[in-house]
């Protein structure tokens, strides 16, 4: 491998790794990762959005 080769895979780890990093920080303090509502997510069940909030999971 040459330098720039790793200069680019080092920055696209680092990208990635932040990611995550960001999602699992927002986990551990509940926020959801719904992008909007969670009215309009379809996967509300493993989005993080409680049962008040997410549609599907009313009971009715």
């Amino acid at each position: 491998m040459n330098l720039p080769t790793i200069i680019i895979a080092a920055v696209i780890a680092a990208a990635f790794i932040a990611i995550i990093a960001k999602s699992i920080k927002n986990m551990k303090e509940g926020k959801s990762s719904c992008a909007s509502s969670c009215g309009s997510c379809s996967g509300c069940s493993s989005c993080g959005c409680t049962e008040m909030e997410c549609p599907s999971q009313k009971k009715i």
